[in-house]
């Protein structure tokens, strides 16, 4: 195999497995076997392991000696810990967007879009609910044109997205007075960008973001004393606690 065709079979590998970590289809803590990899994708075990690698190195997977690669876990403080990240560079990214002008109706007119488009998917499409939310806030933190702090919350959303899945698979598809409440918050997001108010959105972001951790951690005491062991079984794996 030439090296171009052997990095191609790898990032395959690794887009491939990315898509199945990020949608919710292998959950935190699964087993990723090379051998059934490779013959589900029709490639060696080459280009498996370099893909796997690419997809460590994004901080998806883990690799123990014994135990060979498996999706990593996020326990309770690590998700808080990237939260507080989070916040700090979204924030961020909202205050340079008002610095440079972009916050105003045409930006708020591309996220009233983004929001229309996601109030119309059935809420049991949990993947692309999840896609089409995460649309709608970078078409907010891409109007600060700032590239390198983009690619790190970008790679902070990846790092989380498995646990989201889990959240609008298990609360936002099932309560629909939450799922009222986020699509009231988005749609008060777009007023405040509409008139200009940096600070209050990112106060707003802020509400977003720790009532979707709270719903979670809510939901998961809750599910341990429920019949529907699946479903508790699903969240004490995606948030360790």
């Amino acid at each position: 195999m030439s090296g171009m065709a052997k990095f191609s079979a790898s990032q395959r590998v690794a887009d491939h497995m990315r898509k199945a970590i990020l949608s919710g289809d292998i959950l935190p803590g699964g087993r990723l076997i090379q051998e059934q990899i490779a013959e589900a994708l029709g490639v060696s075990r080459i280009p498996v392991r370099e893909g796997l690698r690419l997809l460590e190195a994004e901080g998806l997977v883990v690799y123990e000696k014994n135990s060979g690669y498996s999706v990593a876990r996020m326990d309770a403080a690590q998700l808080h810990s990237t939260q507080r990240i989070r916040q700090l560079l979204e924030a961020e990214a909202v205050r340079q967007a008002a610095s440079a002008g972009r916050l105003g109706p045409a930006l708020a007119g591309a996220m009233k879009q983004q929001h229309l488009n996601l109030q119309q998917l059935p809420v049991d499409e949990t993947v692309a609910v999840a896609t089409k939310t995460r649309a709608f806030h970078f078409t907010l933190f891409e109007a600060c044109c700032e590239p390198v702090l983009l690619r790190i919350l970008r790679n902070l959303w990846d790092n989380t997205d498995s646990w989201r899945t889990i959240y609008y698979r298990l609360i936002f598809a099932s309560d629909a007075e939450h799922r009222a409440a986020v699509f009231a918050e988005h749609r008060h997001l777009i007023e405040l960008v509409e008139s200009g108010q940096p600070e209050a959105v990112i106060e707003l972001l802020d509400s977003l973001r720790s009532n979707g951790i709270a719903a979670v951690e809510s939901a998961v005491v809750r599910s341990r004393g429920q019949e529907n062991r699946v479903q508790a079984h699903l969240m004490m794996r995606a948030l360790q606690m």
